[in-house]
Order: C-alpha cells, then sequence, then structure tokens
C-alpha cells in the first residue's frame, strides 16, 4: 500500500472526530425513525452527492430514482476513475469533503477499499448480504478485513465481440457455438489467427490490441498478483507475457492502443474480426464508432478460448462522512438490488449485479442491439458468458501493478525484438522499484 494511503488511514480517525460525525445513538434514531430494510416516504426530502466517470450512467439511475422520490436531489462531480485513488486520500489527509456516495473502479479498488472512509454495509443498520448478488461478484466487493465497502453498478461480464462478415469469410462460419468449438484455447485461436492473416495478404487481424488482450490474460489466472509482501512474478505473469510476445510475434493481433482515436477509427473499418468486450463496452466501443454497423448488424458474441472474465466495473458505497446514510443506503439498493434499478440499465443495455429482479422479471436478462443483429446479446452474457466467469482477488497493490504491466507492454508493442523473458525481467525490475518493502521474485 502507497505511503498516502497508509497515513489517509491513519488520518481517518482525526477526520471523523474533528468533522463531528453522527454517534451510534443518533445513527440509532435514524434507523428507528425510517427502518432500514424497509422503503422511505415518497416525499422524503434530501440531497446527496457523488464523484463519478460515467455520466450515462449518473443520469439515468438518479433519474429513475428521483421518479420514487422527487424531493431527492443529487449533486455530481466529474472526475477521471484514473486520478480517484489520489482524491480520495487527498480529502482523507486534508480533512476535505468526501462525496456521500462513493464510487470504486475496479482497477484501484483493493487500495481503496483499504482506506478507512467506508460503512460495512454488511453490518447493522445495512445488513446486506453478498447471497443478493452473483457468486462471482463476491471477492470484488469486500476488503481485507472482510468489510463490504461497496456493491457493483452493474455486472461486466466479458467475452469476444466478432464481426461477423470477416468471421464467416475468413474463418468459415459466423455463429457463435461453431467459433467457440473450432478455438477452445488460445493455441488454436493463434493457429486461426495465422491462417487468416496469410489469406488477406496481411490486411486482416484477429485482434485490435495487444492491451485488451493482456488484460483478459491475465484475469482468467484467477490468482491474486500479490501475496503478503511477496510477488512471484514468473507464476503471476509469466503465460500472460508469453502469450501476449506470440499473438505479437505471429501477426495475430495489431498493435493499436486501446482508447486512442486510431483504435477507435479501426472499430469501424474491415481489419480486425474480435475484440474484448465487457457488457459495457458494447456502447463504449462498438455503437460509438462503428456507424455502418447499425445497419448492417456487423458483430457478434461469443465465448472466449479458456473461459470468460470480468473486466471493469464499478461500485457504490457510503461514506463515514455521509449527511444522511439513509438515504445513500435508499439510492444504492434502488440502483444496485431493485426491479426498478435493473430496468434503468437494461436500457442502458447493462445487467444488475442482484439476482432477485430476474427472478421477477427475467425479460431483464434481453437485450438486443441492432449491431448485433438477431443475437440477444443480453441473454448471451447472462447466460453463456456469466456462468463461465474467472475471477481474480483483488489486492491493495493491485493498481500500481497494473501500471507496471502497462508500462512493459507499451515496450513490447512498440520494440518486437524484445522476448517474453526481456519482458518479464522488465516486469521484475519495475515491480522492484514500485514496491521497495516487498520480495519480487
Amino acid at each position: 500500500m502507497g505511503l498516502w494511503a497508509g497515513a489517509a488511514m491513519l488520518a481517518g480517525c482525526s477526520y471523523k472526530e474533528k468533522r463531528g460525525m453522527p454517534d451510534a445513538q443518533t445513527e440509532r434514531q435514524e434507523a428507528e425513525q425510517f427502518p432500514y430494510d424497509e422503503p422511505l416516504p415518497e416525499d422524503y426530502e434530501g440531497t446527496l452527492t457523488m464523484w463519478g466517470w460515467d455520466e450515462d450512467y449518473y443520469r439515468t439511475i438518479t433519474e429513475a430514482f428521483q421518479k420514487k422520490y422527487p424531493n431527492v436531489t443529487f449533486s455530481y462531480t466529474s472526475i477521471n476513475h484514473g486520478e480517484l485513488a489520489e482524491k480520495y486520500g487527498t480529502a482523507l489527509l486534508a480533512e476535505g469533503e468526501l462525496p456521500d456516495v462513493g464510487w470504486s473502479i475496479i482497477d484501484s479498488r483493493g487500495e481503496i477499499f483499504e482506506l478507512d472512509m467506508w460503512e460495512p454495509l454488511e453490518q447493522e443498520p445495512y445488513c446486506f448480504d453478498l447471497s443478493e448478488v452473483f457468486d462471482y461478484l463476491h471477492p470484488r466487493l469486500v476488503n481485507t478485513k472482510g468489510n463490504v465497502c461497496g456493491i457493483e453498478q452493474s455486472l461486466s461480464p466479458a467475452g469476444l465481440a466478432y464481426r461477423r462478415d470477416l468471421a464467416k469469410k475468413y474463418l468459415g462460419t459466423d455463429d457463435p457455438e461453431e467459433l467457440e468449438a473450432m478455438m477452445p484455447d488460445w493455441d488454436s485461436f493463434i493457429e486461426k489467427g495465422r491462417e487468416v492473416y496469410e489469406k488477406s495478404g496481411g490486411q486482416v487481424y484477429m485482434c485490435f490490441s495487444l492491451g485488451d488482450l493482456r488484460q483478459f490474460f491475465q484475469e482468467q489466472q484467477e490468482i491474486p498478483w500479490c501475496e503478503g509482501k511477496s510477488i512471484d512474478v514468473e507464476k503471476n505473469f509469466g503465460k500472460t507475457m508469453d502469450l501476449v510476445c506470440r499473438f505479437r510475434d505471429e501477426r495475430v493481433s495489431d498493435n493499436l492502443v486501446a482508447w486512442t482515436p486510431e483504435w477507435n477509427k479501426a472499430y469501424g473499418e474491415d481489419n480486425h474480426i474480435f475484440t474484448t468486450c465487457a457488457a459495457w463496452a458494447v456502447q463504449f466501443t462498438i455503437i460509438s464508432h462503428d456507424p455502418e454497423g447499425k445497419k448492417l448488424g456487423h458483430w457478434g458474441l461469443m465465448s472466449a478460448p479458456e473461459g470468460n472474465v470480468n473486466l471493469g466495473g464499478t461500485t457504490m458505497g457510503i461514506t463515514r462522512t455521509c449527511k444522511d446514510k439513509r438515504l445513500a443506503w435508499e439510492f444504492i439498493k434502488f440502483a444496485t438490488l431493485s426491479t426498478e434499478g435493473a430496468q434503468a440499465l437494461n436500457s442502458l443495455g447493462l445487467m444488475t449485479p442482484a439476482r432477485k429482479p430476474y427472478e421477477e422479471c427475467p425479460e431483464f436478462k434481453s437485450y438486443k442491439s441492432p449491431w448485433f443483429g438477431d443475437q440477444d446479446i443480453g441473454l448471451y452474457y447472462m447466460d453463456k458468458i456469466v456462468p463461465n466467469i474467472k475471477t481474480r482477488l483483488m489486492t491493495p497493490e493491485d493498481r500500481k501493478i497494473h501500471d507496471s504491466q502497462s508500462l512493459v507492454l507499451n515496450v513490447l508493442n512498440n520494440d518486437r525484438t524484445v522476448t517474453a523473458e526481456e519482458g518479464i525481467n522488465m516486469l521484475r525490475e519495475e515491480l522492484r522499484e514500485a514496491f521497495p518493502d516487498f520480495q519480487v521474485d
């Protein structure tokens, strides 16, 4: 854990004392007035503050909540999710304002959940039970003490999206089940990738970006990146490094950099077949950057070789300095656990993390997009991809390790002479610098 994070944890104690947070008796009185397991009165008045980075989600879910509670208002501050850990830490150290409802993205969540700023949602008066959400999410919602610090805004299951026309031309089929049977592992995927590159005269790659693939490969391994104060680089990252270099060297993947204009533009062109695709990425990558795909039904969705993963994801929790914890809990329950919240998510092509709404309204599993033709990608995510998701345990060191991997990937992407072994050695040195007190083997 970074020095600022440790300092922020210590600062949290004096922070709570100095800002006059509600004592236990006050909170008991609030709970007695409006029980936490029952809805609030529809004329309830209050305001909640949030920091976030997805305005479509924020606007959709808060507007749906205000239909039920019209006298509730929200104050939203847009921030870059990559700056979130430092922003929370700075607020704690400076005894500044925290949002009432705190967001936490998966990349830095292991670190952020260790900050002394979260209400433990599994305890009274909230009494949240992890069994209410899908099993694969459970380790992603708790800190190292076992406290639930937030609930996922939506599921982020990820498989592979593919261009149907290109798959049919170069692989002989655009049927997802046939493609899955053809390429059950990455070795067979690489073999087909070589064929595609040769057949196309070097014009078509299987994949867009080594960066997307690196993250997918890493999540498939289901092992924490750090154990105590020890990082086994070869064990944890060796397979990923080897696969990245094979995809690069055998021309299975292009070397586009994710989220750049060149990468965005490539989604509307005809030079790449497959892309890693979480549920949220349908809107952010495919729909946003392939205008012709809407009328042509360009895309299909399938499970990935060697298993699917969770990519991305954001939780919402209640900060200890929240001025109206009862209202914050009502909002989080609505957004993440309720049938009304699930309906709002469905309008965005997203899936609620909770089980009960699907029992009450099975149709919420369904989501179709013109970009995917007749395929019901909502059902495919829920019935085919979610049951096959592999989950890696979070650690407080994840963010720094992720940054170190990205630095090494940039070298591999730009210099094809760098081998997988050299990449592992580079990563080892980066991690030793990032964690001078750790044993990095």
